[in-house]
C-alpha cells in the first residue's frame, strides 16, 4: 500500500497529448503528440531515433517527412540525415509485407516529392552518426595519457 503511494507521486517521465502540438507530463514512458486543427483528417506515424521529441505523432494527412521531423524539434547534431530508413507495411494483392525504404535528406533537392510522402502507420527511423573525427581525436587524447601515464611508472620503477 505504501509502494502504490509512492508510485502515484513519483515525476511523470514522459508526454502525452493536449491540444494542438502541446505535449503534457504523463505516467508513460511513450511520447505521444498530437499536431492538427480541429475537425481536420489525420493519421499516425511513429519518429524514432536522432530527433528532438521521438514518439508518436497524431499529424494531418498532407504532412511529409521533412515537416514530421520539423514537427519533432529537428533533427540531432549527430543525426545521420543521409539514412533516413521509411518503414511501411504495403498490401499487395493478398499480402501485407514490410517494406524499408532510405532517403537521403542531405541531397533533398534531389528527391522527388513522392518519396517525402508519409502514410498512415510508417515509422521513420533516423539513425546517429556512426563515425565522427571528433569522437576519434577524443580516444586518441585519451590513449596518448594512458600510454604518458604508464610509461611514467615504468621510468620510475627503473630507478
Amino acid at each position: 500500500m505504501i509502494a502504490l503511494g509512492l508510485l502515484s507521486h513519483s515525476p511523470a517521465v514522459a508526454q502525452v497529448e493536449s491540444g494542438v502540438g502541446t505535449p503534457v507530463a504523463g505516467n508513460s514512458s511513450a511520447a505521444y503528440f498530437f499536431i492538427s486543427k480541429p475537425g481536420e483528417v489525420t493519421m499516425s506515424v511513429n519518429l524514432w531515433g536522432m530527433v528532438r521529441f521521438p514518439g508518436r505523432y497524431e499529424v494531418p494527412i498532407s504532412t511529409d517527412l521533412v515537416q514530421l521531423i520539423s514537427f519533432a524539434g529537428g533533427p540531432l547534431a549527430d543525426a545521420n540525415m543521409s539514412s533516413v530508413r521509411v518503414s511501411r507495411s504495403e498490401r499487395r494483392q493478398d499480402q501485407i509485407r514490410k517494406v524499408d525504404y532510405t532517403l537521403d535528406l542531405d541531397r533533398i533537392s534531389k528527391l522527388d516529392n513522392e518519396a517525402l510522402v508519409l502514410r498512415t502507420g510508417d515509422t521513420v527511423y533516423i539513425e546517429p552518426i556512426a563515425f565522427k573525427w571528433s569522437d576519434a581525436f577524443g580516444i586518441l587524447t585519451t590513449l596518448a595519457v594512458v600510454v604518458t601515464a604508464v610509461a611514467s611508472v615504468i621510468a620510475v620503477s627503473n630507478y
